[in-house]
């Protein structure tokens, strides 16, 4: 099933690409995320977050993928991540102009319908923190 979410931001392209591309300040955008470290730059970069959902404390690692500027997309790889998010390749694209752009968000799952839903709650969680992080 493809899960995909898409958010306008009144923020210009090139400003909410060149953040995203980083993928520096997680902990400013994603509520559940206590801290976070990014290893290198580029393909292969590694981001560590420390993350806090309710009663329960994990640590997830992801990896940069896939990274094209002229496309404005990347790919990243949940490493590691307790069920549903671990093995997850989530895809990013960012579109728009000086004024706004537009960020889609998607996943493949072959999930269960729980944790399906549980997917698409976080994958909201990115578009609405980023839409936050951008328009202050």
């Amino acid at each position: 099933m493809l899960i995909s979410e898409k958010i306008t931001i009144d923020a210009p392209v090139d400003r909410v690409w060149n953040h995203l591309r980083t993928l520096q300040d997680a902990e400013q955008y994603l509520p559940v995320v206590t801290k976070s470290e990014v290893h290198g730059s580029g393909l292969g970069t590694t981001r560590i977050c420390d993350v806090q959902m309710g009663d329960k404390s994990f640590q997830l690692v992801e990896t940069l993928v896939k990274l094209d500027d002229s496309q404005k997309s990347l790919s990243i790889t949940v490493d590691n991540a307790p069920p549903p998010m671990k093995d997850l390749l989530i895809n990013f694209s960012v579109s728009g102009n000086s004024d706004s752009s537009e960020l889609q968000v998607s996943t493949e799952s072959t999930q269960t319908e729980e944790n399906e839903k549980m997917i698409i709650g976080i994958i909201n969680m990115i578009c609405n923190g980023l839409k936050q992080f951008h328009e202050k």
